[in-house]
């Protein structure tokens, strides 16, 4: 950009309706002369908000497009985030590194603003762990927005942690298999743990593109026990105690009646250490949550057959051991896991909603105790303590009818497994 350029832009309204939308006004970009750096300032009424930026150009006649999230990586201040304040604010674009040596005529370019209501925030939410609670928290409309790409910047499966909106709230759909799915055999003794029925769940939530690494762990919790060692691989041999209850894996009839959910969890266990450092309510999923999660939308039996499906609505071919349609979407016993472990996350094919590693690679732990029948429960949080734990997903060394979207599995919550790790929620909104 060699040319100064000065354009008023577009402000759009969050989409939610409420008694007092989000607006951004008064829109102004400028380059000072002799410069090449951007300064957009804009308005806001009825904050909170998170605000969000494009940058658009007249390409032909009145037709604008955007330049690309790829072309304004380098934006801070008042964007991406909570802004809290009514009045005036400013946004910086280093364009002369993010859009070098473009000549764009006065009237050409503009910045398009989108304030977002407190109870529908943009689908993904990244937490830095390096930065201090308030100034940790960025939203992002898609992965595209991300500074320097989601897969590509190893800094989110290390450094940061990112989570994807799930709208959720009054949606039913049916959880469980039917008994024609493949993989689920009638003399599995866990067949009755899967019976169809409808849930209803009462909130949006968050939730972890990737399983938790053995970086994320390690920042929290000063040390890595896995086995199957990588700052990007997940972290495995935790267990739910230590995850929610307890600074170790030891814990007592007390932890739980204290610290187990809905209480707030223990403060020097994971999630403890994760709320205070970030101040953003992490949790584990519920069982309802994670399958419909992991489901993106794919209701039971997939729709047109009860014979089951993956995440990606490919049919599910083997009852038991390989299977090609699962092979590219996640580690399992079949396709290399037993030999080589767990694989770094994100290292398969994303469901349609943008999660990894929902089959296969580390088992996870829910926040819901074990039982085998939880139709009544609607979809919510079994509380009942009980001699187990639920987790759900298969593992790296699990055979493909582990892996299905309705399986459920049972461990100890002191066990410590070199295949079981988690996955984190948190509810969705401003916070």
């Amino acid at each position: 950009m060699k040319k100064m350029m000065i354009a008023v832009g577009v402000a759009l309204a969050g989409s939610m309706l409420s008694a007092a939308v989000p607006e951004v006004g008064n829109v102004v970009m400028s380059q000072p002369s002799g410069t090449r750096t951007v300064t957009i300032t804009y308005t806001l009424a009825n904050a909170p908000a998170v605000v969000t930026l494009d940058i658009e150009t007249n390409v032909t006649g009145n037709v604008w497009a955007s330049i690309g999230a790829d072309n304004m990586q380098r934006v801070s201040g008042d964007v991406n985030k909570m802004v809290s304040g009514n009045g005036s604010h400013t946004i910086t674009w280093l364009a002369r590194r993010d859009w070098p040596d473009r000549i764009v005529p006065t009237g050409g370019i503009r910045a398009v603003l989108t304030a977002w209501a407190p109870d529908h925030t943009p689908d993904y939410m990244v937490v830095d762990l390096t930065k201090a609670a308030g100034d940790n928290v960025r939203y992002y409309i898609s992965t595209n927005d991300l500074p320097g790409g989601l897969l590509a910047n190893p800094a989110y499966r290390t450094t940061s942690i990112v989570m994807r909106r799930i709208d959720a709230k009054n949606v039913t759909w049916t959880m469980g298999s039917w008994a024609q799915e493949k993989g689920r055999e009638p003399n599995d003794e866990l067949k009755d743990t899967e019976t169809p029925h409808e849930v209803t769940l009462t909130n949006d939530y968050y939730i972890g593109v990737f399983e938790v690494t053995q970086g994320q762990w390690e920042s929290i919790k000063g040390s890595n026990p896995a086995k199957w060692t990588g700052a990007t691989r997940p972290v495995e041999r935790v267990s739910y105690n230590e995850i929610r209850v307890s600074a170790t894996k030891t814990a007592t009839a007390a932890d739980y009646a204290s610290y187990d959910w809905p209480n707030d969890p223990y403060g020097e266990s994971f999630l403890g250490k994760l709320r205070t450092r970030t101040q953003v309510d992490f949790d584990l999923p519920s069982e309802a949550q994670w399958e419909f999660a992991c489901r993106a939308g794919l209701q039971t039996g997939c729709e047109t057959w009860k014979t089951g499906c993956w995440n990606d609505g490919s049919k599910i071919l083997a009852s038991t051991s390989a299977d090609a349609n699962l092979d590219r979407l996640g580690r399992y016993k079949e396709n290399g896991g037993s030999a080589i472990g767990t694989a770094p996350a994100g290292s398969y094919a994303p469901n349609a909603w943008g999660l990894y590693d929902m089959h296969g690679n580390v088992i996870e732990w829910s926040l819901d105790w074990f039982a085998v029948d939880i139709t009544a429960l609607n979809g919510a949080v079994n509380t009942t303590v009980a001699e187990l734990h639920a987790r759900r997903d298969g593992a790296f060394n699990n055979s493909a009818n582990y892996q299905r979207m309705a399986a459920r599995g049972r461990n100890v919550p002191d066990g410590q497994f070199d295949a079981v790790g988690l996955r984190l929620a948190c509810r969705a909104g401003l916070r």
